[in-house]
C-alpha cells in the first residue's frame, strides 16, 4: 500500500551545554517548510519531485527500493537539515522497520519533534512550545535567499560539522547553557527565551570564529536582519548551518505585519518569506488507500 509521509523542517540553534555540562546540538522542529511524499512498493528504485537527488541517492545507499514521489521537499543548504530530514523520510517510507532507534538530532526531530537538546543518540532535553492563543504565539519568520551558484552541495553539512568541531570553545558560562533556554520556556517568559537564544547564537558564532570558520554576513543579509529587528522581532539573525534568516516575535498578528513589510520591501518577486511554529508531533505517516 502507498505510504505518505509528511516531514517537519529542524532548525539549528548551534550547540549548547546540558545540564550535566555535556555539549550537545540545540535544534527548533519547525512544521515549515515541510517535506511531503508519496512512497509505493516497486521492485526497482525510482524518485521524482524536489531534491530527488537526494532521496534517491539516500535511498540507495541503504538499499532500499520503491517508487518516491516528492510534492514538497524542505530548500537546501539553509539550516533547516533539508538533507537530514530527507533521509529521515526516505527510510521511514521505504524501510518496514521505520526508525525504531532514532539517533541524532535530525533523527529525534523526525520521530518526535519539539525543542530539543541532544548529545549523540541521546535526548538530554526535550520540550513542545504551543500556545493556545493566537496573540501568545511563539513565531519564526523565515526569509530563505537563493543559492549562489558556486555553493557546494554539501554546504550545510560541513558548517554543521564545524559548529561541532567549534563547541570546544564554548565556555561553561550562561551564554551556552542549554537548560536557561528551555527554563525560560518552562515559565513561558517569551524575553527571557528570547536572551537565552541570542546569547546561544552568539557563543556559537564566537566558536565558530575561534575556530577558523567565521562566515561573515553579506549586505543583504544585514539588511534583512536589521529590517526584522525594526519591524517587530525580538530576535533575529542567520542560521548557524546555513543560508536563511530567521526572526523570532511573538503573536500572529506581528508576525503577519512584518511578513508583510518584508515582501514589500523585498519586493513580491523577491526572496521567500515564511512564518513557522514549533511542530511538536514530528513526522506523520498515512496509508493511502
Amino acid at each position: 500500500m502507498p505510504i505518505e509521509i509528511t516531514s517537519p523542517c529542524c532548525l539549528h540553534l548551534g550547540c549548547a551545554r546540558a545540564a550535566d555540562g555535556a555539549l550537545c546540538e540545540l535544534g527548533l522542529t519547525l512544521q515549515h517548510p515541510p517535506i511531503q511524499l508519496t512512497a509505493r512498493p516497486a521492485v526497482q528504485l525510482s524518485v521524482f519531485g524536489p531534491r530527488a537527488d537526494v532521496a534517491a541517492h539516500e535511498a540507495a545507499r541503504m538499499g532500499l527500493t520503491g517508487e518516491i514521489e516528492i510534492e514538497l521537499a524542505i530548500p537546501a543548504n539553509m539550516g533547516l537539515g533539508s538533507d537530514a530530514m530527507m533521509t529521515c523520510a526516505v527510510n521511514g517510507a521505504l524501510n518496514p522497520k521505520g526508525l525504531q532507534d532514532p539517533s541524532g538530532l535530525h533523527a529525534h526531530a523526525f520521530a518526535g519533534g519539539g525543542l530539543l537538546l541532544v548529545n549523540g543518540g541521546l535526548i538530554k532535553q526535550r520540550a513542545t512550545i504551543a500556545h493556545e492563543h493566537e496573540d501568545d504565539t511563539w513565531v519564526f519568520v523565515l526569509v530563505l535567499p537563493k543559492e549562489p551558484d558556486d555553493l557546494l552541495e554539501t554546504f550545510e553539512a560541513d558548517r554543521r560539522s564545524q559548529l561541532i568541531g567549534a563547541a570546544r570553545h564554548l565556555s561553561h558560562g550562561v551564554d551556552a547553557e542549554g537548560a536557561v533556554l528551555f527554563d525560560a520556556l518552562a515559565r513561558d517568559d517569551f524575553d527571557a527565551f528570547v536572551r537565552a537564544l541570542a546569547h546561544i547564537h552568539a557563543a556559537n558564532e564566537a566558536a565558530l570564529a575561534t575556530s577558523g570558520h567565521v562566515r561573515a554576513l553579506t549586505n543583504q543579509d544585514r539588511d534583512i536582519l536589521s529590517f526584522m529587528r525594526a519591524n517587530g522581532a525580538a530576535f533575529a539573525g542567520r542560521a548557524l548551518t546555513g543560508l536563511g534568516l530567521y526572526g523570532l516575535v511573538k503573536g500572529g498578528p506581528t508576525s503577519r505585519a512584518l511578513r508583510k513589510s518584508l515582501t514589500q520591501h523585498l519586493g513580491y518577486f523577491g526572496l521567500l518569506v515564511m512564518a513557522s511554529i514549533c511542530d511538536n508531533r514530528g513526522a506523520r505517516t498515512k496509508i493511502v488507500s
